[in-house]
């Protein structure tokens, strides 16, 4: 194996620092909102937060930015005092980990995969400091996995915001969220 064989990450393990909860803004799709909601009973408005472009840097081109009023957001998870997720634990553990976002799921890494796919590099996403073990025992069968799942949300939900933006609605977060579905009709 080269010293730039991306297999090596497969031998990647979190040491639960919390590192990459703090400080990171989190962006969701309605499908993650839903699994917590299921999972956690929790009402969407008490951890979804819309972020303008002063708090968050993505490319201005990016199709997660949702139209709301003159202005344009990302939808993520809340922060709560820190600034850190509303999940995570005072023991840096996540308190929803069996329901937490796919972005989440595939954090660490930067995956590439295939047009057919596959797995065909990773490398670490480098956003916080990452004090990792290497001595895990991922697979490329489920990086590839939940790689796939994070894409297919993420292309699901993209298209609800471009139809969102194009739409002649009021923009209004809790508009948005009712377009989604997330939270009922007025």
């Amino acid at each position: 194996m080269s010293a730039f064989d991306w297999r090596k990450y497969l031998k990647f393990r979190c040491t639960g620092c919390g590192n990459c909860c703090r400080g990171t803004v989190v962006l969701i799709t309605d499908d993650d909102v839903n699994r917590i909601v299921q999972g956690t009973g929790r009402d969407p408005r008490d951890f979804v937060r819309f972020y303008d472009e002063e708090r968050v840097e993505i490319a201005k081109s990016s199709p997660w930015w949702i139209r709301l009023g003159a202005k344009r957001a990302v939808m993520a998870l809340r922060w709560q005092r820190g600034p850190r997720c509303i999940f995570l634990s005072a023991d840096n553990s996540c308190a929803i980990y069996e329901h937490r976002p796919v972005v989440c799921r595939e954090h660490p890494f930067n995956i590439t995969l295939s047009e057919r796919g596959a797995v065909q590099r990773m490398t670490i996403n480098r956003v916080v400091d990452c004090p990792h073990d290497w001595d895990g025992d991922l697979t490329r069968r489920e990086i590839g996995r939940v790689a796939r799942w994070n894409q297919r949300q993420a292309d699901d939900f993209t298209g609800k915001i471009k139809t969102w933006n194009r739409g002649a609605r009021s923009r209004t977060r809790p508009g948005f969220l009712r377009f989604l579905g997330l939270i009922p009709a007025r």
